[in-house]
């Protein structure tokens, strides 16, 4: 449902987006993570006709962005990263106001997206600027698919929302992808990203990694072991790691290190503890491929 190929965007000597080329089927979600700045919100635009001077093709529902901009715009439902509805509305205004401009029902949206409309609903006379964050993103999705569109693009969608409500976005998503929408969401959230079809991985504008979570962790090239790290020996900790030439790499999580090795590498202890192997999880496979591997990008 979403093509695209070598996209490059710049600005100024800002290269936001460089060769980025992935597609998002029917039926399918695709987490998009980076850190700030590393393109996402540039795609988002691209892909949702709001930038055209881009590098690159980019189609939706086999509809070129740049050759028939309002073609995809009548596919899509686009959720920005910034809140972009009436806030002076109320709930069911804006419902209404998005269902006129598309030419469809407000009522529709009681079957298309059921599970949030439900904690919506008892607020449909609230003006929208007085919910809260969670629903004010609810609200903001329920306006995007009023028009049940076949791609749905969902900028941060959960940052700074409620567990509750990011339960319910979620369980929205995965109704609608039983339906076929294809979904394209960006998250900062790893336990989002790991239930997403696959995760689509930028870093400086370019992709780092696309592939799904299982493949990712079941590709990951090195045994990892987990040591016990007390702030105190931290120091002694990264000298005698540093002196092992199995060593890839290594880097806290929490209270512990994580190393990454290879070949022959099993020194019994480290600093006077054990060294305890364990399996690599998604955020292992992001410091491997940006601490080790993405300077050669």
């Amino acid at each position: 449902m979403i093509r695209a190929g070598h996209i490059g965007r710049s600005f100024g000597r800002t290269r936001a987006l460089d060769d980025v080329s992935f597609s998002v089927a029917k039926g399918e979600i695709v987490a998009l993570m980076g850190a700030n700045g590393a393109g996402k919100s540039t795609l988002f635009d691209i892909i949702s006709t709001v930038d055209p001077e881009f590098q690159g093709e980019a189609s939706v529902a086999g509809i070129s962005v740049r050759e028939n901009p309002s073609g995809v715009r009548k596919c899509i439902g686009y959720v920005p990263g910034r809140f972009s509805l009436y806030p002076d509305l109320t709930v069911g205004e804006n419902l209404e106001f998005f269902a006129t401009a598309y030419g469809c029902s407000p009522d529709a949206i009681e079957a298309i997206s059921p599970q949030l409309w439900r904690g919506l609903k008892p607020f449909i006379n609230l003006r929208a600027g007085n919910l809260s964050g969670g629903m004010k993103q609810k609200l903001a999705i329920c306006c995007a698919m009023v028009h049940n569109p076949f791609v749905l693009l969902l900028d941060e969608p959960t940052v700074g929302v409620d567990p509750v409500s990011r339960h319910d976005v979620w369980e929205e998503l995965a109704a609608l992808r039983s339906k076929g929408v294809a979904i394209l969401i960006s998250t900062h959230y790893l336990d989002e990203a790991i239930v997403a079809d696959k995760i689509l991985f930028l870093h400086q504008g370019r992709v780092l990694l696309f592939d799904s979570p299982a493949d990712m962790l079941s590709a990951y090239p090195h045994r990892l072991y987990a040591l016990e790290c007390p702030i105190g020996q931290l120091q002694q900790v990264k000298a005698e790691l540093s002196a092992c030439k199995e060593v890839r790499g290594f880097y806290l999580r929490g209270g512990n290190m994580h190393i990454a090795a290879d070949g022959e590498f099993a020194p019994g202890t480290i600093a006077g503890h054990t060294l305890r192997e364990t399996k690599p999880t998604i955020e292992d496979v992001f410091i491997d491929k940006l601490s080790f591997q993405s300077q050669t990008l």
